[in-house]
């Protein structure tokens, strides 16, 4: 009886592992493309959206339903990633359609901003401030799609077991993601200086955030990784160490996202010159952790030939990990920033500062993409090199 139910037991097993699904690269591929077709469905979604002076809110309102479903749906494929993923050309080509469909949302987003400048005279207010509303929302959106997809390229190329077969298509697939990424950060910002510059209408209401206390613990971390003196020897457990502190730092700033997520389901914030002076402080602090990649990369690349294979492939495995962790640390930065500007409701009143402080954010931003972007080709570099 023992024999026949242990058999039973072993043949529903064996059924289960057949009829359960099972994640592979060639899903992550699959998923990458269900996520083109969903990106391309909402670039002709907000082609064919024509606003009036009788229909604003709504077309808007509808447009950012359809992106904040592919914001999670980014976010569904990015949590189910699992090691190993096998990166082939069919992968990379997916990642890369997927930034220029970003793009093209991006674009049709500052199309859809300059028809409320110009509909704006023919409006009621109340009309169009539920519109600039919508609009901020959308191009909040659009911006946490930048997030979500930078985030997902990080960890497809952690995860990575064959970097070395495809390291030049890697690095191509990642200029072209930074470059388009830029495209996409100029078209948001003008998108919300036109918003801006009609958000008079919104009345004032008082909350306050403090970020001092974070930027801080940035500036504290910077300045510790900064003073790390390396040796062949123990680069790897250095390295190793310096991640682990970056990641607990990003997974901090994560946090702080994730309450101001919450406190904006139900609040509003006014922004004042403290508020602008610690978001930029923020993106300043960012940029000062991820110039670290720098040293780091001329310090790896002046000392390789001392570096045993051993030690180095564990050096590079926590390059890579920081750089990802970097990258989702500034994007975090900017979704918050985001977030507050959609909070905010008294832009009019500060409208001069906040695209003051955009500004400045975007150009942090790409000097941190720039330091990241270094550090994963001098990792994919060496790793051929040596073949690890």
């Amino acid at each position: 009886m023992k024999t026949v139910l242990r058999n039973s037991v072993t043949i529903l097993f064996m059924v289960l592992a057949v009829a359960l699904p099972q994640r592979s690269w060639a899903d992550v591929s699959t998923d990458l493309q269900a996520l083109v077709s969903e990106a391309d469905a909402l670039h002709s979604q907000l082609l064919g959206t024509q606003l009036s002076a009788d229909a604003i809110c709504a077309p808007l309102v509808s447009a950012n339903q359809a992106a904040r479903a592919l914001v999670e749906s980014i976010d569904s494929v990015n949590n189910n990633l699992a090691a190993p993923i096998t990166i082939d050309e069919t992968l990379l080509t997916a990642l890369e359609d997927l930034t220029i469909a970003h793009v093209q949302i991006g674009d049709e987003a500052l199309r859809l901003s300059t028809d409320v400048q110009l509909l704006a005279p023919t409006v009621d207010a109340l009309s169009i401030k539920d519109g600039l509303t919508a609009m901020l929302q959308l191009s909040d959106d659009i911006g946490a799609m930048a997030d979500r997809i930078g985030e997902m390229a990080d960890k497809i190329l952690v995860m990575a077991d064959n970097i070395g077969l495809m390291a030049d298509q890697i690095i191509l697939t990642q200029e072209i993601q930074s470059q388009n990424l830029a495209l996409t950060q100029a078209s948001i910002l003008q998108s919300q200086t036109n918003i801006l510059t009609l958000v008079s209408v919104v009345e004032t209401a008082t909350y306050d955030l403090d970020l001092n206390t974070l930027i801080a613990q940035g500036e504290l971390l910077a300045a510790n990784l900064s003073a790390i003196v390396f040796s062949p020897w123990t680069i790897k457990y250095q390295l190793a160490g310096a991640a682990a502190d970056v990641k607990d730092f990003m997974v901090q700033v994560k946090a702080m996202d994730e309450t101001l997520q919450a406190i904006s389901a139900d609040n509003t914030l006014s922004v004042d010159g403290t508020t602008l002076i610690s978001l930029t402080n923020m993106s300043l602090m960012a940029t000062s952790i991820s110039t670290v990649l720098d040293g780091y990369t001329l310090t790896i690349n002046s000392m390789e030939s001392l570096i045993s294979s051993r030690n180095l492939d564990a050096s590079l495995t926590s390059m890579l990990a920081m750089s990802a962790d970097i990258g989702m640390l500034a994007h975090s930065i900017l979704e918050m920033a985001d977030l507050i500007l959609v909070m905010a409701d008294n832009i009019g009143l500060a409208s001069e500062q906040i695209i003051l402080t955009q500004t400045l954010q975007s150009a942090n931003l790409a000097t941190s993409q720039a330091s990241i972007l270094a550090a994963q080709d001098m990792a994919i570099s060496l790793i051929v090199a040596r073949s690890l």
